[in-house]
């Protein structure tokens, strides 16, 4: 290989190589109206099976575990775990000799039901493990995926229940129960199935998000606990009278809004200044001071302590609140307190996706006989709700307490006490009977939220948003219609937020000041989609319609981008580079890898997934393009002049033969720029070699410090 073609390459290929090797360069009571709940409960199918239990199989269960049935020969297996029962109880299962009719539109029944009795019993302390085998051939496969699940009578209709696991292989489904009943296993045949399931659930977790600060005053315990912990104060009275005074404030609400947005960082600022505040205000002035020397790392941490402590003297307990919040607390107190919020948060939401609990807030709810999953109760007996809920309750609370002990190890503290585990005991249970206190108040406020989303899936039906034939392409990844379902009203949340509207309206056409038609929104989202510039055609129509650019100016974008880095995706030699490594891989490396042309003992291919970090310098020229400089540890690349349009930075640049393309797309947020795609070479006679790279990198916005107070400053004098 000739070496003006090493020096030709040397700008794109033999940089990026010098720089890398050093070589070359469920549906409850209230969901369904009672026409439909007739419908539901007369059903119109009859389910046709074979008795493969004739003769109830018995076994009991009590210390020691036990299991019934035989996977090949009856078609399901029951697995008992030791301690499912108070006391030792005998277990049976059968085929019944006739099941309930089912709705047939719903679903296709496959196999064979059983019914599992145990005597009076009806709650377990531990989840049963319960295993059918289904015959593949009974399985409808026109509808290009098949959704299986659990068939469970509840009392007045089947239910569906999302499996543990399919094996397809074995053609076995599993599912887990805290209760016995009918089940059986079924193949769902209408996607409105699923969607409703969705709709409740999604409901749910909105409703959930929305209300954190009257659902989880656990977490503003754990934070003062935590930051007097830190400090060294164990004075109980004081933490009383701190969280009182917290869950008073109206910044309070703040932090969970914070959380509800996204922002983690401003949930951690929120909560440093809440605790800082009450702490200054209520903890006596020794203790404070005394707590402040346990929290500092270094110097200046000890020169903030000295000016917070300054603040606290002159009644300033603002200011001191802000230095608490902004130079000690972050960096531990509300790291920590964060995670755990966090943590317990969304356990507690994850939580009402499990069938379990939701049956027992319907039990709670409603009232319940025995054959609603077990449940033997009174409407509004929360209570005794709980006690019933034995196995679920109990594992609800172990959860809980693991989700705390992973984030305190995380961040260092010790594991919880024996008496602080009680206390998540006792709020766990607290914070549910909260939470369904709240959302029995909320029921008809809940129907009208599913609505809204069932008229959000009908304009993505509308828009064929779910045709995997006619549907955009982007979306089109083999997903199920349950994850499209979450892809598409994830999609919808960040067009809410792009425009800042964040309710949905079916109203067609008009342009609200607080709501978005779903008709935009189906519309963006088929934009959005689109391959592949889907981002730009979606950030257009945003513009266009809304008057809203998604995309930073460019000069917001221009100076120096400290933080990135770049991946060798793939290397593609020409064959006479090929040749040339091969004859010279044995050969002795030359001490100047440019002399004589690029040094081949090394093979480029070798970079594949190499990373390597990088800064850059964007200029503009204008405010439609500019230039931009890469610098690595070991070189740097000539400026490539770029274009700029909609967040989109594209640039290109030739020499001696090779050319590289650049194609970016910016995003913001509240704290920084960030740009991500890729950095494409080409190389060699009839540019037949490529290197394909990606390119990340980011920059923080600039915040203008508070202005220095005139005490601050005094007292910073003084103390020189």
């Amino acid at each position: 290989m000739q070496k003006h073609f090493a020096r030709a390459t040397f700008v794109f290929v033999l940089a990026m190589m010098l720089a890398l090797t050093g070589g070359c360069q469920k549906k409850g009571a209230s969901e369904i109206s009672q026409e439909e709940e007739k419908k539901i409960v007369s059903g119109d199918t009859k389910w046709s099976y074979e008795k493969t239990i004739a003769t109830p199989i018995t076994v009991r269960s009590g210390a020691e575990a036990a299991a019934l049935g035989d996977i090949e020969v009856n078609k399901a297996r029951i697995e008992i775990p030791a301690g499912s029962f108070d006391a030792e109880t005998e277990v049976s299962i059968q085929t019944p000799d006739s099941v309930p009719d089912y709705l047939g539109e719903e679903a296709k029944m496959l196999g064979t039901p059983i019914e599992i009795k145990a005597g009076a019993e009806t709650r377990l302390n531990q989840p049963v493990a319960i295993s059918f085998k289904y015959d593949a051939a009974q399985l409808d496969m026109t509808r290009g995926t098949t959704i299986l699940r659990v068939a469970y009578y509840n009392g007045s209709h089947w239910e569906y229940i999302k499996p543990l696991s399919v094996d397809s292989g074995k053609q076995i489904i599993t599912f887990e129960t805290y209760h016995f009943s009918l089940f059986g296993a079924n193949q769902i045949s209408d996607d409105k199935v699923i969607t409703e399931s969705w709709i409740h659930s999604q409901t749910l977790d909105k409703q959930m998000k929305e209300n954190l600060n009257k659902v989880s005053d656990h977490v503003a315990e754990q934070i003062i606990d935590l930051t007097l912990q830190k400090m060294g104060i164990s004075d109980e009275s004081l933490k009383g009278k701190i969280l009182a005074d917290v869950l008073k404030d109206d910044g309070y609400k703040g932090i969970y809004d914070a959380y509800q947005s996204g922002d983690v960082t401003d949930l951690n600022q929120k909560i440093a200044l809440l605790a800082g505040k009450k702490i200054a205000s209520i903890v006596p002035e020794s203790a404070w001071q005394e707590g402040l020397k346990n929290i500092t790392e270094a110097s200046g941490d000890i020169a903030a302590v000295s000016q917070a402590a300054g603040f606290i003297a002159g009644g300033q307990y603002k200011d001191a609140a802000r230095i608490i919040g902004e130079q000690i607390a972050d960096k531990f107190i509300i790291t920590t307190a964060g995670k755990i919020a966090v943590e317990v948060i969304n356990g507690q939401i994850e939580s009402w996706k499990n069938n379990e609990v939701e049956a027992a807030y319907v039990a709670y709810r409603d009232g319940a006989n025995a054959k609603f999953y077990g449940y033997n109760v009174d409407s509004g007996d929360f209570d005794t709700v709980w006690s019933q809920m034995r196995g679920i309750g109990r594992q609800l609370v172990i959860e809980a307490v693991k989700r705390e002990n992973a984030a305190r190890l995380e961040s260092g503290l010790p594991r919880l006490t024996e008496k602080q585990e009680e206390m998540v005991r006792v709020g766990v249970k607290e914070s549910y009977r909260r939470q369904f206190t709240l959302r029995s108040e909320r029921e008809e406020e809940l129907k009208k939220e599913e609505e809204k989303l069932r008229l959000l899936v009908d304009a993505f039906k509308r828009n064929n948003l779910f045709d995997a034939t006619t549907g955009p392409a982007g979306l089109d990844k083999g997903f199920d219609h349950e994850t499209k379902l979450k892809v598409l009203y994830h999609f919808a949340e960040k067009m809410m937020r792009d425009t800042k509207r964040f309710d949905l309206s079916d109203k067609s056409g008009l342009i609200m000041e607080k709501a978005l038609s779903v008709e935009d929104v189906a519309q963006g989202a088929r934009l959005y989609f689109t391959v592949p510039d889907g981002r730009k055609l979606y950030a257009k129509y945003i513009k266009d319609r809304f008057n809203i650019s998604l995309a930073p100016a460019l000069k917001d974008l221009a100076g120096s981008w400290p933080s990135g880095k770049l991946i060798i995706r793939d290397v593609i030699l020409p064959a006479e580079m090929i040749r040339e490594i091969e004859a010279k891989k044995d050969q002795p490396k030359s001490e100047n890898p440019l002399e004589g042309g690029c040094d081949f003992s090394i093979d480029p291919r070798l970079m594949k997934g190499k990373e390597v970090p990088l800064t850059a310098l964007i200029t503009p020229a204008g405010e439609s393009g500019g230039t931009i400089k890469f610098n690595f540890e070991e070189g740097e690349i000539d400026p490539l002049n770029f274009t700029y349009d909609l967040g989109e930075i594209k640039g290109s640049m030739s020499k001696d033969g090779a050319t590289g393309a650049l194609d970016l797309s910016v995003d913001e947020d509240d704290q920084a720029y960030a740009a991500s795609g890729s950095f494409n070479i080409t190389f060699g006679q009839g540019a037949t070699g490529q290197m394909l790279i990606d390119i990340n990198m980011s920059k923080s916005k600039t915040v203008a410090k508070p202005a220095e107070t005139p005490n601050a400053k005094a007292l910073g004098e003084k103390k020189k």
